[in-house]
Formats: structure tokens, C-alpha cells, sequence
């Protein structure tokens, strides 16, 4: 085997033993030890992963958990926010590190899942805009349904519309 050839499997057995060492140093929104680890392919800082839309990935060694929309990695801004979005912390990749993939900035603190009382389309709230979250995209992203506020249809009707989440 020449060295090319074994660098995908260095970096999956450098990430489990990375997940191993730090499994008991996990802060409270962050994934379990029993997460699977998921190595990321080596690429040019800032690079776009649509791939990965959906995923909520946590690096080893940090706390800091994101959320990849757009193919952009999305900083959760804390265990509030994390709750106020998502059902539990099941769903969240440990990945040898996310500089790799280009920053979209913070969701905004407190963000929310929203929707109208005359319509029961669900929106993510964050900075400034609504994005729509199919029914699909619900499942797949692990929303909390149970934490989506309801609110006048004025409300979402004036913020601006960004791309549906799908």
C-alpha cells in the first residue's frame, strides 16, 4: 500500500481514538460517546460540503457543536438554543474537525422553529430571516416539533424569506 492509500484509515483510527479520549469530557449538548465519528475528507480551508446538509457535527476536543446548512457549518450558540431546536443530542457526528468546512457564522442566539396560527408550514427562525423546514427536512435535521411556537401570521409574513430546508 503506498501512503495515499492509507490516509483515509489513519484518519478514521485517529478519530475513534480522539472520541475515545474525550467521551467523558463532553459537555451537555454535545454528542454521546456512542455517536459514530466521521471522518472528514482532508480539503482546502472554507471548502462548501452540501453533503453534509442537515448533519449537527462536534469536533473532537471541542464543545462547540454546528449545525451544516447550505453546506456551511453553523456555530449553535449554546445548550439553549441547541434544546430550543433540536430533539436530543443522538443525532450529533464527531468529525476530526470542522475548519474544513466554511463558516456560515452563528445562528443567531435563541433561535426558534415557528409557524403561523393560520398555516402549519414550520420555519427556522435565525438571524434576521425564515427558512421553511419541510416535513422531510424535520425528520432528517432532528427539529424538537414539540418546541415550534406558534405566532400571528404577520410575524413571519415580515421577515424576509432565505432558501427552504429540504
Amino acid at each position: 500500500m503506498n501512503k495515499q492509500s492509507l490516509m483515509p484509515h489513519v484518519a478514521v483510527v485517529l478519530a475513534t481514538l480522539g472520541a475515545v479520549a474525550a467521551g467523558s469530557a463532553l459537555s451537555a449538548h454535545a454528542a454521546t460517546p456512542q455517536a459514530p465519528v466521521t471522518a472528514l475528507a482532508a480539503t482546502a480551508e472554507g471548502e462548501l460540503f452540501p453533503e453534509l446538509n442537515g448533519l449537527r457535527i462536534k469536533a473532537v476536543g471541542s464543545d462547540d457543536v454546528y449545525l451544516v446548512l447550505d453546506g456551511q457549518r453553523h456555530l449553535i450558540p449554546s445548550s439553549v438554543t441547541y434544546n430550543a431546536l433540536f430533539r436530543d443530542t443522538n443525532g450529533v457526528r464527531l468529525v476530526l474537525t470542522a475548519a474544513n468546512i466554511a463558516d456560515g457564522g452563528s445562528l443567531t442566539a435563541y433561535a426558534y422553529l415557528a409557524r403561523s396560527t393560520d398555516d402549519t408550514t414550520v420555519y427556522l427562525v435565525s438571524n434576521g430571516h425564515k427558512r421553511e423546514i419541510t416535513p422531510a427536512a424535520l425528520d432528517k435535521f432532528g427539529f424538537n416539533t414539540t418546541a415550534v411556537r406558534t405566532t400571528y401570521p404577520s410575524v413571519l409574513a415580515a421577515l424576509p424569506a432565505a432558501a427552504p430546508l429540504t
